[in-house]
């Protein structure tokens, strides 16, 4: 017949520190691999890989845990391979988020991010979506037309269209007339210092001296 070992409290005080230690290691052990987990993507706005007919104004990106300031980038390239993000990445808890520029090429969009996961490990990937001919923006009416549009002419100012010489206003006729009438009066001065000559005065006193003899 076994006997009994009798129980001290001793060993009764070790068996329950044991037993709450085993414990918490079990308990510490199964929250370790979520609490080590990285951050996942659990939605997005556009959805990944949908086509949408209204141009989206930012990119939205909600993770299933709170994203670390510091070190996060979101961007947005079009089909033509241009940068259309506006600005920084912006952190709100579990969301990271980034404006956009009008969007005015249809096609596939890609959103490459880079987060900084709850557990300080940073996190890549990229998603895509794709606007459609119906979502494209409206280009901004002060831009100029693809091509080079026509551009309103300034009129020239009007030319002063009196003539310097009244007579050139009569073109080649007036010329002439102008010709002839300096002729005629170059003629004119020309026949009264003719007549204004001594030889002409003498000839008359002569004649009337002779009619004096006569008589």
């Amino acid at each position: 017949m076994s006997t009994a070992t009798p129980t001290t409290p001793a060993v009764r005080r070790w068996a329950v520190l044991l037993t709450a230690f085993a414990a918490a290691s079990a308990a510490a052990l199964g929250q370790a691999p979520g609490a080590l987990a990285h951050n996942t993507l659990i939605s997005s706005s556009p959805e990944d890989g949908k086509s949408v007919g209204t141009a989206p104004d930012e990119i939205v990106l909600t993770f299933n845990d709170d994203v670390m300031e510091g070190g996060n980038g979101i961007v947005v390239t079009a089909p033509g391979g241009t940068q259309v993000q506006d600005g920084e990445a912006a952190i709100d808890g579990p969301e990271a988020s980034v404006g956009l520029e009008s969007l005015t090429e249809a096609g596939e969009y890609t959103v490459d991010y880079r987060i900084i996961s709850a557990d300080g490990h940073p996190l890549k990937d990229k998603l895509t979506f794709t606007l459609t001919e119906e979502g494209v923006a409206e280009p901004s009416p002060s831009a100029s037309p693809a091509g080079g549009g026509e551009q309103e002419s300034t009129p020239a100012p009007a030319a002063d269209s009196t003539p310097d010489d009244p007579m050139s206003a009569l073109g080649p006729v007036g010329g002439a007339i102008g010709a002839i009438a300096l002729i005629g009066i170059i003629v004119i001065l020309l026949l009264r210092l003719r007549g204004r000559r001594p030889g002409g005065g003498d000839g008359d006193s002569g004649g009337t001296g002779g009619t004096g003899g006569t008589e």
